[in-house]
């Protein structure tokens, strides 16, 4: 009778936990669209024909009011306590960081999704992760779950919160396992399937299911593998230090009364950069779009450093956020750039398959998750699956060669 009873304080944790996580996603989706259309004045599909469509001076102006008001609420919420990370709410023993501060974490949802709406050029992806976390943390205390099951639905909540807000719940449930080191089992396997899923389906009629970014169908020949190897091999070194340098800059963030002048100035040069290159506003799908459009080897090249730069000024000044599809958007130019230095050399025509090639090989090595990476690259834009198998071929590659550098160094 007790396990009964505790299984089915399980199953309404599981339940409430899918049910909130997925009226989160739509709370973190609407919101978005909502600074959005305060900054930018119009709602479309194509953020890079939205961003490109205001003038530079509204462009400038958004960014930096919106790192002024950033820069005050982070400054406040991390004032008297520390936030509390995804990670260590799935792993802490302490009721403290199993239950972080309720209102603090809601509004450090809020600003995070506000600073990104309004053109910072970090990743929206860690506030759903986060929302989901925060809530199944509640509701796996008021179940009274084991601590084993509290940070498994922990877990759960905060890849729902992904798979509700991208609509990709087979990628979260890879997400789960690979990023948070969840250990699978048949049990761990089906209530993070149920959960992803269940999020997902609850969020569809608002955040919808369509492809992400509007890219020409990707083809694939055997005679671009290559092509795949030599993506490697640039990929590898690139991601890695990305993400090398993205830990140290989340490392030393400002988080002092210094943050409220760092932010402001990291969102004005951010701007400044805009005024000329506007797609490197906002979370990467506009610096995306653009690269599958057709850019010129220095364009790319450039878009390349300045994204990256201002990235990591972002989050050494003090912004939160993510590096999703920044990666996506950093790995895509990676391929574009390979594709214009070797096409004659290696017989390519076509640059898309790098490109999305690449921008899986990059997220692979910032997350640390090549399962996930090359499901998300399959999903955002509605490419045929059976680019799997090549895709997954550049991941696993790309991802050997990037732990023996680590190795090396």
């Amino acid at each position: 009778m007790t396990k009964w009873s505790y299984n089915l304080r399980l199953c309404l944790a599981i339940l409430f936990t899918s049910f909130f996580t997925g009226l989160g996603g739509i709370l973190m989706h609407e919101l978005f669209n909502f600074v959005e259309w305060l900054a930018y004045g119009k709602t479309m599909e194509n953020f890079l024909v939205w961003v490109s469509y205001v003038t530079p001076t509204r462009r400038l102006l958004a960014i930096v009011v919106m790192g002024i008001f950033s820069a005050i609420f982070w400054y406040y919420l991390q004032r008297k306590h520390a936030l509390v990370s995804t990670k260590e709410q799935s792993t802490s023993e302490k009721e403290r960081k199993l239950q972080p501060y309720f209102w603090q974490h809601i509004l450090h949802t809020f600003v995070q999704i506000a600073f990104v709406g309004a053109g910072g050029p970090v990743g929206k992806e860690g506030a759903p992760r986060e929302f989901g976390a925060l809530s199944a943390g509640r509701i796996g205390h008021r179940f009274d779950l084991t601590l084993q099951d509290k940070h498994l639905l922990i877990v759960c909540g905060a890849s729902a919160g992904l798979a509700a807000v991208y609509q990709v719940p087979l990628s979260s449930f890879f997400f789960a396992f690979e990023t948070f080191a969840l250990t699978l089992s048949l049990r761990s396997g089906v209530i993070v399937l149920f959960t992803t899923y269940a999020a997902a389906i609850l969020a569809n009629p608002i955040v919808t299911s369509h492809a992400m970014y509007d890219i020409p169908k990707v083809t694939f020949t055997v005679n671009d593998f290559p092509a795949l190897i030599f993506l490697a091999l640039l990929i590898a070194p690139l991601g890695g230090w990305f993400r090398f340098l993205t830990q140290k800059a989340n490392r030393y963030r400002k988080k002092d009364k210094t943050i409220l002048y760092f932010l402001p100035l990291a969102s004005l040069i951010t701007g400044l950069f805009a005024l000329v290159f506007p797609s490197i506003l906002g979370n990467g799908s506009a610096l995306i779009q653009e690269a599958f459009s057709g850019l010129s080897f220095s364009r790319a090249a450039i878009l390349f450093v300045i994204k990256a730069s201002v990235i990591l000024l972002c989050f050494l000044a003090g912004a939160y956020g993510g590096t999703l599809t920044s990666s996506f958007a950093l790995g895509s130019l990676s391929g574009l750039l390979l594709f214009d230095l070797s096409h004659t050399l290696l017989g390519i025509t076509h640059p898309e398959f790098l490109m999305l090639a690449g921008a899986a090989s990059f997220l692979a090595v910032t997350m640390k998750a090549p399962l996930t990476a090359a499901g998300l690259a399959i999903a955002f834009t509605k490419q045929n699956p059976a680019l799997l198998i090549p895709i997954l071929f550049c991941v696993f590659l790309t991802t050997t060669l990037h732990q023996f550098l680590s190795k090396q160094n």
